[in-house]
């Protein structure tokens, strides 16, 4: 495994663009960069933080997914205790620090520590991407979305566009189940904009990613093995929104594959 340095992870960080007081949302493959140098894997996400807090500031908010499919499953979701499943380590560690704030959908929260924690967190809709989400009060901030040891090909901001936009592979569900949130339980609904069948679809988002490439919108760095980029939240939504609105299929790896090994017109 490849090993960097903490002041490399610093470096990296600080070639993000990432500034005082900055709103970032961070989606993480915590182990793909490598080790840090005297630091044990269990440490990594606590050295993240620090690296981003001394980056941004008290005065910045980092927001991370606390995704829990399993409650379309019937698993009962508690806003306060329920781990998040699929987002990775770092989503974790940030779930749990003692400012930390979880959003209340029960599929799709997220959660966030700083000054603006409770304005992203407290907004409650029956869509986790929908009007007035907290994916919403992303763009409505002007946040920054920053991948680490992962590409912006990751992120779930996806899902906001693929829900403005009305992409055909996927349909409307609504979900029901048990809900605790400070001890309570009640039945809550919510709703998803899922997969037909209820199985996710298979995205290839290299058109994005192209795009805002072309236009300068993304930020990178080498790190370790891997890689740390960075772009405007509002940015990748309004490049996604655009290729879903010329070919709602555009982003379907099977589609993106076609599109590939199709020759160039002359």
């Amino acid at each position: 495994m490849k090993r960097y340095t903490r002041d490399a992870l610093d470096r990296a960080l600080g070639a993000s663009g990432l500034t005082t007081g900055d709103l970032v949302l961070v989606h993480t493959a915590l182990y793909a960069p490598g080790r840090i140098v005297n630091t044990p894997l269990v440490e990594i996400s606590s050295r993240l933080y620090s690296s981003l807090r001394r980056l941004i500031g008290r005065q910045g908010t980092i927001v991370v997914p606390t995704f829990f499919d399993a409650f379309r499953r019937g698993e009962t979701f508690d806003r306060q205790f329920t781990p998040s499943t699929g987002t990775g380590s770092f989503s974790e560690y940030m779930r749990l620090l003692p400012d930390a704030r979880r959003s209340p959908h029960a599929l799709h929260s997220v959660a966030a520590e700083g000054p603006l924690a409770e304005a992203i967190t407290g907004r409650d809709t029956p869509s986790a991407f929908g009007r007035g989400s907290p994916f919403d009060a992303l763009i409505d901030y002007d946040a920054r979305v920053l991948t680490y040891g992962c590409t912006l090909e990751s992120t779930c901001m996806i899902r906001w566009a693929e829900e403005r936009i009305g992409v055909p592979y996927r349909r409307w569900m609504i979900c029901r189940g048990k809900y605790v949130d400070d001890g309570v339980e009640t039945m809550r609904s919510f709703h998803t904009y899922a997969g037909e069948n209820g199985r996710e679809p298979h995205l290839c988002l290299k058109p994005v990613h192209h795009h805002l490439s072309e236009q300068n919108q993304i930020r990178r760095a080498p790190l370790g093995s891997s890689i740390i980029e960075c772009c405007r939240v509002r940015d990748f939504a309004t490049a996604a929104c655009e290729i879903l609105q010329r070919d709602p299929r555009a982003l379907l790896e099977s589609r993106s594959r076609d599109n590939q090994q199709r020759p160039q017109s002359r």
